[in-house]
């Protein structure tokens, strides 16, 4: 997880194509829309091999030279393993961290308590939440309390 963590943060334009773009995100940072014309699959390889061409395990250096696919596929299930348990992290914040950044929530003591308190679980969530925290395909859990929150139009 590390590994993709990193690779994301180094390959921004990538990330943001396999991960698809916000509408609310580009509206924000004063651009249009990221699409690809790319199958995710060329994503996912590309992610594969920053990964597993450099692994410690000569084993998985090689199932990955001979059979890269056996590697490749997986990752899509692995990105959903993630945001399953981002949605889960959220999940624990309930309303308080509704539509935030990391870095409003940490200025919260109650929220920074409560985050600091998973992060030795799941200590890719503020990455992830920087990411994902406007994209209603990546953030499933969310508050009608925070009127910010236009998933509706976000979606379109």
């Amino acid at each position: 997880t590390s590994r993709l963590i990193a690779w994301c943060k180094a390959n921004d334009d990538t990330r943001i194509k396999l991960f698809s773009d916000s509408v609310k995100d580009a509206k924000e940072q004063g651009r249009k829309k990221k699409q690809s014309g790319t199958p995710k699959e060329t994503y996912y390889s590309q992610l594969a091999n920053a990964i597993f061409s450099n692994d410690e395990d000569p084993e998985v250096r090689l199932l990955f030279q001979t059979k890269p696919s056996a590697l490749i596929k997986p990752k899509s299930f692995f990105i959903c393993l993630l945001k399953r348990k981002y949605n889960e992290f959220n999940k624990s914040l309930k309303q308080t961290g509704a539509g935030l950044t990391y870095d409003e929530l940490q200025k919260n003591p109650h929220t920074k308590t409560l985050i600091d308190s998973q992060l030795n679980k799941f200590p890719w969530w503020p990455d992830l939440h920087g990411w994902w925290r406007t994209n209603p395909a990546y953030k499933t859990v969310f508050s009608t309390a925070d009127s910010g929150q236009n998933y509706e139009s976000a979606a379109l």
